[in-house]
């Protein structure tokens, strides 16, 4: 049997090389914690850049959607008012030719009757006056 004191230095001495192999472990234990962290951080950061980048491109390609459908709309717009200008001057330019046959064939009807003019601006100044309002004088 080996003395107590010597019991005890080897007793210290193992439990010294267990604490050492357990630190170690510890050691290697934390390194793998970090690189797996590390690395899932690094898969994180990764996604999160690839989804960044799609955003952008979809962000991109709906604007430039919106711009030709903004272009498109606004040609259409212009095509449209330059066919209403285009039919308010027909428009325009027919009604002073129909005024012009009416002022020529009234002046035609003044010359040739004038009896029947005046007699047409009487009735239907009798039908102007017929339409007022009547006051009462009480």
């Amino acid at each position: 049997m080996k003395p107590f004191s010597e019991a005890a230095r080897d007793t210290r001495a193992k439990a010294s090389e267990l604490a050492e192999k357990t630190a170690e472990n510890a050691r290697l234990t934390a390194e793998a914690a970090k690189a797996r962290i590390q690395d899932g951080y690094g898969r994180a950061r990764a996604a999160t850049d690839e989804l960044a980048d799609r955003t952008r491109a979809a962000t991109s390609e709906l604007a430039d959607r919106t711009r030709a459908a903004t272009s498109e709309l606004a040609a259409k717009g212009r095509e449209q008012a330059e066919v209403a200008r285009d039919v308010a001057e027909q428009a325009i330019a027919k009604g002073k030719v129909q005024a012009k046959r009416a002022n020529s064939k009234l002046k035609d009807v003044a010359q040739e009757q004038p009896l029947a003019l005046v007699a047409g601006a009487v009735a239907l100044g009798a039908l102007i006056g017929s339409l007022l309002p009547k006051r009462n004088n009480d």
